[in-house]
C-alpha cells in the first residue's frame, strides 16, 4: 500500500508538471520572450504578464505595464500587435521609435529621459503621458482618436501639430513655449499652458476664442515668479 501511494503522489506530480506545461503555467512554452525584446527588464516584465495571463504567443498581449524598471529600449515591441495599453513610466527611455501598434489606445511614456518624441499614424490612439522628460520639442500628426495628452514639466519649445481632429484637452505648463497654434484644433476645449513664456498678445487670443478654457499666467512677468 505504501509503495502504491508513494506512486500515486509521484504520478500526480508528473501529472501535474504535464497539466501546467500544457496550459502555458511554466516559462518555457509560453513565449519565447528572449529572443523577441532586446531590453532584459522589458523582456522580464513581458515574460511575467505572458504567465500572469496565461499568453503563449505575442498576438494575444493586450496591455502591458512596466513601471520603474530602468528599461531603455522598446525595440521588438512591435511584435505585440494587438496592444491596446502600453505603460513604460518612469524608466530610462532616451528615445522612442515610431511603431507600427494599430490598437494601441493609451501609452503612458512619463518619466523617462526622452529629449524629443513624435507620434505619428496611430489610428486609435486616444491618450498618452509624456510629462516629466527632457522634451524639447513635441510632434504629434495623423492621430484621429487623440482626445487628451500630459506633456507638462519638460523643455518644450516646439509644439507641431498635424490632424488631430478629436483632440480636447491638452496639458503643457510647465515648459518653455513661447507660441503654440491654437487655431487648428476643431475639438479643443481645455488647454494649460501655465508657466510657459509666451507674449500677453497671445494670452489675449486665447481668452477671446470661445468655448475653450485656457489656463495661463496673464502675464509673462509672471509666469516665472
Amino acid at each position: 500500500m505504501t509503495i502504491f501511494l508513494k506512486y500515486q503522489r509521484a504520478l500526480l506530480k508528473r501529472v501535474f508538471f504535464i497539466g501546467g506545461f500544457f496550459y502555458g503555467l511554466s516559462c518555457a512554452p509560453c513565449i519565447a520572450l528572449e529572443l523577441a525584446l532586446k531590453d532584459d527588464n522589458l523582456r522580464n516584465c513581458a515574460q511575467q504578464a505572458a504567465d500572469k495571463n496565461h499568453w503563449q504567443t505575442a498576438t494575444e498581449f493586450t496591455a502591458l505595464e512596466c513601471h520603474n524598471q530602468n528599461i531603455a529600449s522598446v525595440e521588438g515591441i512591435e511584435q505585440f500587435v494587438n496592444i491596446e495599453k502600453l505603460s513604460l513610466y518612469n524608466n530610462n527611455l532616451s528615445s522612442f521609435p515610431a511603431l507600427n501598434l494599430p490598437k494601441l489606445n493609451f501609452l503612458n511614456i512619463a518619466k523617462n529621459k526622452l529629449p524629443q518624441l513624435k507620434l505619428k499614424d496611430y489610428p486609435a490612439l486616444e491618450s498618452f503621458f509624456a510629462f516629466g522628460n527632457q522634451l524639447s520639442t513635441l510632434d504629434l500628426s495623423n492621430l484621429p482618436n487623440l482626445k487628451s495628452f500630459k506633456a507638462n514639466n519638460n523643455q518644450i519649445t516646439d509644439f507641431i501639430y498635424k490632424d488631430l481632429p478629436a483632440l480636447e484637452k491638452i496639458y503643457m505648463f510647465d515648459n518653455k513655449m513661447v507660441t503654440i497654434d491654437i487655431y487648428r484644433l476643431p475639438k479643443m476645449n481645455y488647454m494649460d499652458v501655465r508657466q510657459n513664456p509666451m507674449p500677453d498678445k497671445l494670452y489675449e487670443d486665447m481668452d477671446k476664442l470661445k468655448g475653450v478654457t485656457f489656463l495661463h499666467n496673464g502675464n509673462t512677468r509672471d509666469w516665472h515668479q
